[in-house]
C-alpha cells in the first residue's frame, strides 16, 4: 500500500513540474483585467498604472547575474526599459535569455524613492504628516502630492511583478 501511494505520488510530483514549463502561466487570475500597454506609457505615467495588471511585449536585454531575481525588457526600436521581478519566476531566466523576445504580465509597481526629501521639508506641528519616518503616506499617488504640495519633485521606481509570461 505504501509503494502504491509512493508511487503515486512521483507521479503528481512529475505531472506538477511538467506543467510548470518555461511558459510562466497562471500566476495572475482569469478575473484580472489586463491592460496591455507599451514601456514608454507605463514610464511616461507609472501612477496611471499603479497596482494594476499589465501586459508588455519586448526583449530581454539584461538578466541579474547575482541573485536572477530580476530582469530587463527593452521597448522594440527605443532605449526605454523596465525592470521585472521575477518572484515564482526566479532561476528561469538567465544569461542565455538575453535578446529573447518575450511577452509578459504582472502587476506595475511603484514606488517613490526619495521621500526622505518630503521628511526634510515637514515642519513640526503641520496637522496630517507627523510620523515616525516624517510621513504618513499611503501610496504612491499620495506621497506624490505630498511631494507637489511642497515644491519637490517625486523620483518614482517602477517595475513589474511578474505574473506569466511566453517567449520565443
Amino acid at each position: 500500500m505504501i509503494r502504491i501511494i509512493t508511487g503515486m505520488l512521483a507521479v503528481v510530483m512529475i505531472l506538477a513540474s511538467c506543467t510548470s514549463g518555461n511558459t510562466g502561466k497562471g500566476t495572475l487570475s482569469a478575473e484580472d483585467v489586463v491592460i496591455e500597454a507599451a514601456i514608454s506609457d507605463l514610464l511616461a505615467d507609472p501612477l496611471e498604472y499603479d497596482n494594476k495588471a499589465v501586459k508588455i511585449e519586448g526583449v530581454i536585454s539584461h538578466v541579474c547575474r547575482h541573485s536572477g531575481d530580476k530582469m530587463r525588457v527593452m521597448q522594440d526600436g527605443s532605449d526605454l526599459s523596465i525592470q521585472v521581478m521575477l518572484g515564482d519566476f526566479t532561476g528561469q531566466f538567465d544569461t542565455e535569455s538575453e535578446g529573447k523576445r518575450v511577452a509578459l504580465s504582472g502587476i506595475l509597481m511603484t514606488e517613490v524613492t526619495n521621500l526622505d526629501e518630503l521628511t526634510a521639508h515637514n515642519h513640526e506641528g503641520e496637522e496630517g504628516h507627523e510620523h515616525e519616518d516624517g510621513h504618513d503616506c499611503e501610496s504612491t499617488r499620495e506621497a506624490v502630492e505630498a511631494m507637489k504640495a511642497r515644491g519637490l519633485d517625486a523620483s518614482i521606481r517602477t517595475w513589474i511583478a511578474l505574473g506569466n509570461y511566453e517567449t520565443d
